[in-house]
């Protein structure tokens, strides 16, 4: 069945944005409705109506306003399964609602932006030509229907920390204000530099966004300037290592300015970077959401890998305990790169891996992948965050649907133990796991014209070399 023409929707942000399964449907979201029968595929577009409802012939009105994607579409599925007996549904966002959202105070152009609801607090306030050279970026303020709160652009840029940058909403107004004051970082830093002052003056969540000290940095010879009484700079020894210690923390000042020095060299010295435990004197990181360290240990001679591993409180269960590796600096040859199999050590017993560590060598261990790959025949066509309640239908949707060509039904996944299912028999997915959606082999009708209107011309073509050939006058 057909559905009623829709008209094109307004611009909707950059290409390439598909909503997740937690985007929150509203009134004017442009929805993709595709019923899956045994013999037939039904697919329509609709509009999620001012009552927050799409009307999908032949399953009626089907409410969806404030359920988010993955709501809506299990909503959906199962409406068309009390309609058609062996149906399932899938359910994508074609072009999301949009609306005006209000920035003000030091950016270029204050004013009213037209904007999209998968698009950022960041992205709207680049739209109106950024923050000015006058203005913050660490104590915004973001007026909702809800309440008020302030957001920090520098982390989200710094850290890619998406709970500063959250989607906007109808009727959100953003705030710029003016610069505070700032600090200055300088030496053994990853990223020196002066910094403005946020909500939270603390020097020890300052030097977390920029990334740290630097592996040759000398924690007990920083200095701090400071700005004293009658405006005279004082400067004092600081010593990093109990400065930083929780709960010890040095309060930031405007003005103030942090130097630390680098050590000329490591000596007996082994690091730590990763996936591990960690103990209470570890620099903790967070990577893909997953708590990291960074920590280097006196290295004592004769030391193996097993030892170095115990003192880094052992492997955290999120791990990938096959990809850890050992670089060596290459002292007295070349830069190694060794793989260090922890599995095999810690679970097989096999303590091969167990290799003696030596000076500067940095013991690395990754954090293991959380993702599930959607590749073939799906319009976005890529990696995913892994969610334990989705099934392989869902990932399908999550990548925007089958396109035209895809053979939905003939839908492989892959495991990373190298195992292949049907889509139909997999079992639960597993992070790593690749589902695949193939592509028919002939399409429809025109690819039947496309074959035979070949065939014709390699026909054509040999019927004339024939009576060119064959029609020669006796003697040529």
């Amino acid at each position: 069945m057909r559905s009623t023409p829709i008209p094109p929707p307004a611009p909707s942000g950059p290409r390439g944005v598909t909503p997740g399964p937690d985007y929150r449907l509203a009134p004017g979201d442009l929805l993709d409705v595709q019923i899956a029968g045994r013999l037939e595929v039904i697919r329509q577009q609709a509009v999620v109506d001012l009552e927050g409802a799409i009307n999908v012939p032949p399953l009626g009105a089907i409410p969806v306003a404030g359920l988010t994607l993955l709501e809506a579409h299990r909503k959906v599925a199962a409406r068309a399964r009390d309609v058609f007996r062996f149906a399932d549904a899938t359910l994508t966002v074609v072009a999301p609602r949009t609306f005006e959202v209000t920035v003000s105070g030091e950016v270029d152009r204050p004013g009213t932006v037209q904007t999209a609801a998968t698009r950022r607090v960041y992205d709207v306030i680049l739209e109106a030509g950024g923050i000015t050279p006058r203005g913050s970026m660490r104590n915004i303020t973001l007026a909702r229907r809800s309440g008020e709160r302030q957001v920090d652009l520098l982390a989200f840029q710094l850290r890619g920390d998406l709970a500063q940058n959250p989607f906007v909403e109808e009727g959100l107004r953003i705030h710029v204000p003016p610069r505070s004051g700032s600090v200055t970082l300088a030496g053994a830093v990853r990223r020196p530099g002066q910094y403005e002052i946020g909500s939270t003056p603390s020097l020890r969540e300052l030097l977390d966004m920029v990334g740290g000290l630097s592996d040759a940095a000398a924690l007990g010879d920083a200095r701090l300037t400071r700005v004293g009484s009658g405006d005279r700079k004082e400067a004092v020894a600081l010593d990093l290592r109990s400065a930083l210690t929780p709960p010890a923390d040095v309060i930031l000042r405007p003005g103030d300015a942090i130097y630390v020095p680098a050590i000329s060299s490591l000596q007996d010295l082994v690091e730590v970077r990763g996936a591990f435990n960690g103990t209470a004197e570890s620099t903790k990181t967070t990577v893909a959401g997953k708590s990291t360290i960074l920590q280097r240990f006196e290295l004592a001679q004769g030391e193996r890998v097993r030892d170095v591993l115990d003192r880094a409180g052992g492997a955290a269960s999120y791990a990938d305990l096959r990809l850890a590796l050992v670089d060596r600096t290459g002292a007295t040859g070349p830069k190694q790169r060794i793989p260090i199999d922890l599995y095999r050590m810690l679970v097989e017993k096999d303590d091969a891996p167990n290799i003696v560590l030596q000076n500067g060598d940095v013991f690395m261990l990754p954090v293991v992948e959380d993702r599930i790959f959607i590749l073939g025949e799906v319009k976005t066509p890529g990696a995913h965050d892994f969610r334990p309640d989705l099934t392989p239908r869902e990932y399908v949707a999550l990548a925007g649907g089958p396109t035209n060509r895809a053979r939905l039904v003939h839908t492989l996944v892959t495991f990373r133990n190298g195992r292949t299912y049907a889509m139909a028999d997999a079992p639960p997915l597993e992070p790593g796991a690749v589902v695949t959606v193939p592509e028919v082999a002939v399409k429809w009708w025109q690819d039947y014209v496309t074959i035979l209107t070949a065939v014709a011309s390699l026909v054509t073509a040999y019927t004339g070399l024939y009576f060119i050939f064959n029609g020669r006058a006796p003697g040529n």
